[in-house]
């Protein structure tokens, strides 16, 4: 018997972790690796900046950093041209580990961008190390370095050692594989410990919000243009599902100190700032541009987004089109993730107002999103219901529905 394969959904996100252990036997944190199924290998195929893109892109705004760490730190391998690019500041210093990879060359520019991140508070790991002595300004700002105990002889890997107990780190050692080899690099001075000996990688999964190549396409070119006007860019994000979701789920992880209620896309965008919104939004363009066509629910969630957003331009009693907007958008994530709206509010700081419109349909907002809903399905007795309550003139809809469906056309199919 054959079994028939699983066809591929990309939809599914996939993340591997494998435990680092004391000398005690408790946890001391988590590797985060890249992989793209369950098969529990990485493809080297794909570069190491597509990696890590896709890395922190699942483990922060998808599956959840506290989930997924537990409140340990998360190891993150950044390759050199991140480095330099300052990547690592997205996250938080709390539990991101920055792991230098073994072919980053020591540049000026590379040992002043991990001296600002050790300013800042975070933890550099050097890693598969092979002593030279042209890593010792990297060894004087390191805290962790790792030594992949297979790639050489005991005897150089105890050599290496005692060279670099000479700095201030603590000694990881990769690849432990039986109990021998474990009590032997514990007598070596090792400190910390990976490998199957401890625990293979976990491959965790979850659902992910697919988003429109053409759009990630479009966001890539005006990224690459240095006069992109911050403005622009916030706009390009209020039209994709995807990416505005990711977005507040990044505004309220461990990166930023504060737990502000968010009224609208605008108000999380104004948060992160110019210079951090362009860094975040490539890393999402990065990790996300092998994915297939859009799914016909993220654009009508963009078509009843511009829907609710002109329903409440000519509301008075709303202060702002925005939350409309924001409601509109996020009204199908419930389908689109297959999880509750409650579960999914729950990880955003959106206000009670937006929580209402969302989860019970309930205030002026969700007036608005039920007026969005039974025009989309033709139920006429309820669109004139929700019309007078609102306040509005039936015969306005059929134009507002026309420049929605525009406006969701040209954003995901081009038109």
């Amino acid at each position: 018997m054959t079994t028939a394969p699983v066809p591929y959904d990309s939809s599914r996100v996939f993340l591997a972790r494998q435990p680092i252990f004391r000398s005690n036997m408790r946890v001391f944190g988590y590797e985060l690796l890249f992989r793209s199924g369950l098969a529990n290998f990485c493809n080297t195929a794909l570069d190491g900046v597509a990696m890590t893109s896709s890395v922190v892109a699942n483990s922060h705004s998808l599956l959840g950093l506290h989930k997924v760490l537990q409140g340990k730190r998360g190891f993150i391998n950044f390759p050199q041209q991140m480095l330099n690019r300052h990547v690592p500041v997205l996250f938080s210093a709390k539990n991101t580990v920055v792991e230098i990879l073994e072919d980053v060359e020591p540049t000026a520019e590379v040992i002043e961008a991990c001296r600002l991140l050790v300013k800042n508070g975070y933890i550099l790991a050097l890693d598969d190390f092979e002593y030279d002595a042209k890593f010792d300004p990297l060894l004087k700002l390191a805290r962790i370095v790792k030594f992949d105990v297979r790639a050489q002889s005991w005897d150089e890997l105890q050599r290496q050692v005692e060279i670099v107990k000479g700095f201030n780190v603590k000694l990881l050692a990769e690849k432990v594989e039986d109990q021998e080899e474990f009590d032997q690099l514990k007598g070596f001075g090792f400190h910390l410990f990976q490998g199957y000996f401890f625990a293979k990688p976990q491959i965790i999964q979850g659902r992910d919000i697919p988003g429109s190549k053409l759009h990630y396409l479009q966001i890539l070119q005006r990224l690459q243009d240095s006069s992109a006007e911050y403005d622009e860019l916030a706009e390009m994000v209020s039209h994709d599902v995807s990416l505005a979701y990711k977005l507040l789920q990044y505004v309220n992880s461990a990166a930023f100190a504060l737990r502000v209620e968010i009224q609208s896309l605008q108000s999380a965008i104004a948060l992160v700032g110019e210079e951090r919104l362009r860094q975040w939004v490539e890393i999402m363009m990065l990790s996300y541009m092998a994915e297939e066509k859009p799914h016909e629910l993220l654009r009508l969630s963009i078509q009843r987004a511009t829907f609710c957003k002109q329903i409440c331009e000519r509301l008075p009693g709303l202060a702002s089109s925005r939350s409309g907007y924001l409601v509109g958008l996020f009204s199908l994530l419930e389908t689109i993730l297959e999880r509750s709206m409650v579960d999914i509010l729950a990880e955003l700081q959106l206000n009670q107002d937006l929580n209402d419109a969302l989860v019970s349909h309930s205030g002026m907002l969700g007036g608005v999103l039920v007026l969005a809903k039974v025009y989309e399905r033709g139920q006429w007795n309820k669109v004139e219901k929700c019309c007078t309550m609102l306040g509005l003139a039936s015969r306005e809809l059929p134009e507002i529905l026309a420049a929605a469906i525009a406006a969701a056309n040209q954003i995901y199919l081009g038109e």
